[in-house]
């Protein structure tokens, strides 16, 4: 049994990891289906109507499937999985869900503390969709730790000693990030992060679906593709991805792609090499912008770098591997698993807040704030308005503190608002420029100044390590205020949008073969291992791990005995 163990979840775009630091090491959790630690991040029901996650989910892809949702998250899009449709954190909390019971099952654990990862550059909203993906699942996210920094941590935790400048090129399913690091000494100074987004390895397959697409036009005119069809073409198109990067020359071909006029066309067309290269050199040109733009922000000149470290799985094609390598006259390096390194970043991370790592011994982490923070207000004197005044800019080194002097538009003014927003750019001039977060504070009954000259409103603000905004807004002459927190941690939805997620979540969930069988049991045991305590506590999670591995590998005999093995237990509890 692990007694004393740290979880970080890498939530990616097209695959999602889950590794457990333990015996000062991270482990990279296998899944049980496909013996694999790349879980897709893919819902589906199947053709019994039951949910599948993961792996199980592929063969579905083209009739009731959902993928890439992480680029939803934070927005107010909706999701069809089935015949319900349903908020992204909802699907994302299912491939949540399925990376905790792959973890419980395979160790015998117990998991409610976690860290994720999110891309430096996601923004307020789809970071709170994040945690809220986390609430959904059962778990209590810890922290959220930029991917770049997590896939930093993976590297400097093995490599304690070395001292030099580096960059992380975080090149995953759906987003490009682009971190600068400075190490020495045990210390991982992050300096800087940009990146794009919309830009990822989802983009690549989406032209490649396109050039199948046109030249099975080209020879079908008459034919009708839809979504549907696209989505048969996604493993297609990766498979032609790959295989591109050896051969001037792919095949694809799809037996029975379409129907028409009641007779089944099979796809067959041939996709070359400099086809793909020419079709995805926009995507290119955005890569290299990036990284100029990650440099310019430190003005640090590409020779300076001494290492570029290689993560996510688009950095595995050969043409951007070359265009780092000629960015930065030298090779990038893979030293940690560019698919796996976010995860055991992340596990490293919730190993250090959990207090599993000695911070004598261990790695000290000062990261940036990915974004700038500030507040609403009335600017400009002959044509005055509303413009939007930093507190902080985007990767400004945190902890940080500022204070900061306004007044009120006018002596009698009885009310104010103080609004937080985000600015990504840390080129916001007006509000709409930044996201509102949301978070607001106000002071009312103002008293009429008497001196008839506004009154002063001073604003003192700070951004902990932890991403933790204090704000208090005063008016000295009156002694009112106002204080403004804002925890990432505490950011859930309303009571009624979480209870109403929650509902559908679960009723999805109950769907899943995985649990249809043994659902009320599991459920129960679930329940008294946050009442129990000690020995019994252990006993009850081997028992229940023991039956969740056991319906996992589909052994009727074992789930049997591993069932009568947790019932035996509950009596006990019950009875004691």
């Amino acid at each position: 049994m692990i007694n004393n163990f740290a979880v970080g979840i890498d939530l990616g775009t097209s695959t999602s990891e889950i590794s457990v630091y333990y015996n000062n090491e991270a482990h990279v959790v296998t899944d049980p289906v496909s013996q694999s630690p790349i879980v897709p991040s893919i819902a589906a029901i199947n053709s019994k109507s039951e949910l599948v996650v993961g792996e199980s989910a592929i063969p579905y892809m083209g009739v009731s499937g959902v993928r890439e949702v992480k680029r939803l998250m934070g927005t107010d899009s909706m999701v069809k999985l089935g015949e319900k449709s349903y908020k992204p954190e909802a699907i994302s909390s299912l491939v949540l869900r399925q990376l905790k019971e792959n973890a419980e099952s395979s160790l015998g654990i117990t998991i409610k503390d976690v860290v994720i990862s999110v891309p430096a550059n996601f923004d307020d909203p789809a970071r709170r969709a994040t945690l809220n993906a986390g609430e959904l699942a059962g778990l209590n996210v810890l922290n959220l730790i930029n991917e770049p920094t997590a896939a930093a941590l993976a590297f400097g935790i093995q490599n304690i000693d070395t001292e030099e400048q580096l960059v992380v090129f975080d090149f995953g399913g759906g987003t490009l990030d682009i971190t600068i690091l400075e190490m020495m000494e045990g210390i991982l100074d992050v300096k800087c992060s940009y990146g794009d987004a919309k830009l990822g390895g989802k983009d690549f397959d989406d032209i490649m679906i396109g050039l199948i697409v046109e030249k099975f036009l080209n020879s079908h005119s008459k034919a009708q593709i839809t979504n549907k069809e696209r989505l048969i073409l996604k493993p297609y198109a990766e498979k032609a991805k790959i295989n591109l990067s050896k051969h001037e020359t792919h095949l694809v071909k799809v037996p029975n792609f379409i129907v028409q006029q009641g007779l089944p066309i099979d796809l067959e067309v041939e996709i070359t090499k400099k086809d793909f290269e020419t079709a995805i050199s926009p995507l290119l040109d955005r890569t290299r912008d990036c990284i100029a733009k990650t440099l310019d922000l430190k003005q640090v000149k590409p020779e300076a770098i001494d290492r570029v470290l290689l993560v996510g799985g688009t950095t595995y094609m050969p043409i951007i591997r070359n265009l780092v390598a000629e960015v930065f006259g030298k090779e990038p390096k893979a030293d940690v698993n560019p698919d796996l390194a976010v995860c055991m970043g992340a596990s490293v991370k919730a190993a250090m807040i959990n207090g599993l790592i000695d911070s004598k011994t261990g790695m000290i982490v000062t990261d940036v704030t990915s974004h700038g923070v500030g507040v609403e207000v009335l600017g400009g004197f002959d044509f005055p308005l509303m413009v939007y005044d930093p507190l902080i800019e985007p990767n400004t080194t945190i902890p940080y503190s500022t204070k900061k002097t306004y007044y009120l538009v006018h002596h009698e003014q009885e009310s104010l608002i103080i609004k937080i927003l985000q600015d990504h750019t840390g080129h916001a001039r007006f509000p709409q420029d930044a996201i509102d977060t949301g978070i607001h504070g106000r002071i009312e009954n103002i008293p009429k100044s008497k001196k008839e000259i506004p009154h002063a409103v001073e604003v003192d603000f700070s951004y902990s390590h932890l991403g933790l905004i204090q704000l208090t807004a005063s008016i000295p002459e009156t002694g009112q205020k106002v204080d403004i927190s804002y925890d990432p941690s505490s950011i859930i939805m309303s009571e009624e949008e979480k209870e109403e997620s929650l509902e559908d979540v679960q009723e999805l969930w109950k769907t899943s073969p995985y649990y249809q069988e043994n659902d009320s049991l599991i459920g129960k045991a679930e329940k008294y291992i946050e009442e129990t305590e000690g020995k019994l506590r252990k006993k009850l999670e081997g028992a229940l791990s023991n039956l969740k591995s056991s319906i996992k590998k589909g052994k009727e005999t074992k789930i049997e005995s591993a069932k009568n093995e947790l019932i035996d237990i509950l009596f006990e509890i019950e009875n004691q």
